[in-house]
């Protein structure tokens, strides 16, 4: 429920955005709050119904002022409507929205080892040619795939890592048995 209330808060910010001609701006600054609000105390702040709505938008003016104030009025509005809670989701479905329109793809390249800058270079160029799209390569070491590559791109999985071809081996091997 909360993902789709999110999609939604999401939405209508990126459209204000377009018809602002603000995406970028929008984004950056939505990109700040969400770092912001992974202080704990600005969170408990934020998220603590104890505290009056007031007092939580006065809050918002001294932190965010300098903002665009269609931003500010976004976040006194998700306040507003108790729905601070879900901000990171909110943040999350926009970025989304963000990335899918400039064409960019987040892509998490996971591999047994370090790999040197030209084998990532060339991952990179061409998971690019495969999806037609820009790919932020967000390269990461895990040694229990024990070889190969795993690449992760929002739900979808690419496995080529050994430990991936050892488990379909053994579910092959137990259905046929």
């Amino acid at each position: 429920m909360e993902q789709v209330i999110a999609k939604k808060y999401a939405r209508a910010l990126f459209n204000a955005a377009i018809e602002n001609d603000s995406i970028e701006k929008y984004y950056s600054e939505l990109k700040s709050i969400s770092e912001m609000l992974k202080n704990r105390q600005i969170y408990k702040i934020i998220t603590t119904r104890g505290i009056y709505i007031k007092q939580k938008m006065s809050l918002i003016d001294d932190i965010l002022n300098g903002y665009d104030k269609e931003v500010i009025n976004f976040i006194k509005l998700i306040i507003s409507k108790h729905r601070e809670h879900i901000f990171q989701e909110i943040f999350n479905e926009y970025e989304k929205l963000y990335l899918d329109y400039k064409g960019i793809i987040n892509a998490t390249l996971i591999s047994a080892h370090p790999l040197d800058s030209k084998m990532l270079d060339d991952i990179k160029s061409r998971l690019e040619s495969s999806f037609k799209k820009t790919v932020n390569l967000n390269p990461t070491v895990d040694e229990s795939i024990l070889g190969g590559l795993k690449i992760l791109i929002g739900n979808k999985v690419i496995d080529g890592s050994i430990k991936g071809k050892l488990e379909t081996m053994l579910k092959n091997l137990v259905s046929a048995s």
